[in-house]
């Protein structure tokens, strides 16, 4: 968890395990650059730390459509046995099959200087973007010509390449304590390429920022 500006950040495993402390790690390299040929050449650089401690405890856990996982910090999304007749490419926006996923953020100490809470997918770090179509998620598994998408609370499709959030308000429960409902939806959907039956598994990491 870092906070930088007013933001304050929680690092996520797969769903969400959430830390206590908060920590800002900005780091600022300064090179410097030698003219070829020359012996003064100088190969010196200088890290800049800056961080801030704060008091907010959130803890977050699965609602409506989802399950807790066997592992810490997992949530899991069923999205179930779907035909692939049944969904269509990303720019089609056949969202029929899509499986409602809710998230509660309970906040129990140091939310009082705080009114929304951003979630922001990193598919990087995850399975990773589908290599056919950016805006999905890569699958794991037998199951060919497939992405997972992400639907914002307005049914639209995320584009997880990029840096889209889902902006939740606060709701302030005490002094210092607020709750949260994240609700998005998940969704397979075709890459573009030949499709093949299967297994289509994939995990996502994501990112809680506390503005």
């Amino acid at each position: 968890m870092a906070s930088d500006s007013g933001h304050t950040r929680h690092n996520t495993r797969k769903v969400v395990s959430m830390k206590k402390l908060s920590l800002t790690l900005a780091v600022l390299g300064v090179m410097g650059l030698g003219m070829a040929g020359t012996a003064n050449a100088a190969n010196n650089g200088k890290l800049v730390f800056s961080g801030t401690l704060t008091n907010i405890s959130c803890d977050v856990g699965p609602g409506t459509g989802v399950t807790a996982g066997s592992g810490a910090g997992e949530i899991n999304v069923d999205l179930g046995n779907v035909s692939f007749s049944d969904i269509g490419l990303s720019s089609e926006s056949r969202f029929e099959t899509a499986s409602p996923i809710q998230l509660l953020v309970n906040c129990s100490a140091g939310a009082d200087q705080y009114n929304m809470v951003k979630m922001r997918l990193t598919a990087r770090n995850g399975s990773g973007l589908d290599n056919n179509d950016a805006k999905l998620l890569r699958t794991t598994g037998a199951a060919d010509g497939v992405g997972i998408g992400l639907l914002n609370a307005s049914n639209v499709l995320m584009d997880l390449s990029g840096g889209e959030t889902i902006d939740t308000t606060l709701v302030k429960e005490s002094a210092s304590g607020a709750t949260a409902e994240i609700n998005f939806g998940a969704v397979y959907v075709l890459n573009g390429t030949p499709t093949n039956p299967g297994n289509a598994d994939g995990f996502m990491p994501f990112v809680l920022d506390y503005e």
